[in-house]
């Protein structure tokens, strides 16, 4: 499942994979910035400054600190980063890709309406999975029952329609299968990097479904 982010991606065996190098750099910057926002405003506080600056200083900083586990933890989009060509090796060594992304039916959707699962590209076919069982807080953790997976889509690239190229303001991959629009991001909720990470990492999905034979609205 989800779970190996490197080896899934092509991102963690074998030369540098450029796209992946490009989105690291880009989430040292973004917490490089978000730390020196929280250390002035512990240094105007500590100076005498509004007592009122107290409370989004402290939010800021867990936010920062929790951005800044994911980079520990390995657990941040850059990390499975597609490598250059890694869909149609997928195709030619048979290896297939299966990244953590989520999936929401239209822009700017709501929380009840995105589902946390896995983008999977094997055998000539995009794939999006999830389990409705964990789905919530309380049971993401729980067992996996192969029986409860849901397919969202399944479908070739030649049968895909792909929206505008990802943007650090628009970083999601936007999919239209059978009239059906489908808004697949690789960022998880909270992520300071969201926009410039996350696009880098569905710029990759999308030159490479290009290659493979996906159209561009």
């Amino acid at each position: 499942m989800a779970g190996d982010r490197t080896s899934g991606a092509g991102a963690g065996a074998g030369p540098v994979n450029p796209v992946q190098s490009k989105a690291r750099a880009r989430r040292g910057m973004i917490l490089a910035f978000w730390w020196g926002i929280v250390l002035m405003g512990l240094f105007a506080v500590s100076s005498g400054g509004p007592v009122a600056l107290i409370v989004p200083v402290i939010l800021i900083g867990i936010i920062v600190a929790s951005n800044t586990i994911i980079v520990i933890r390995g657990t941040g989009p850059e990390q499975q980063a597609l490598a250059p060509g890694r869909l149609a090796r997928a195709d030619a060594e048979q290896d297939p890709v299966a990244v953590t992304a989520s999936r929401a039916p239209r822009r700017n959707g709501s929380e009840r309406s995105r589902r946390a699962g896995v983008l999977h590209y094997e055998r000539r076919r995009l794939r999006f999975t999830y389990y409705e069982n964990l789905q919530s807080r309380t049971s993401a953790s729980g067992a996996i029952d192969p029986a409860e997976e849901i397919t969202v889509f399944d479908a070739s690239p030649r049968d895909i329609e792909l929206g505008p190229r990802p943007t650090a303001m628009r970083p999601s991959l936007n999919l239209t299968i059978d009239g059906s629009l489908h808004v697949v991001e690789f960022s998880p909720p909270m992520d300071l990097g969201a926009g410039v990470v996350g696009a880098v990492v569905s710029a990759a999905w999308y030159d490479q479904l290009i290659e493979l034979g996906a159209r561009v609205s």
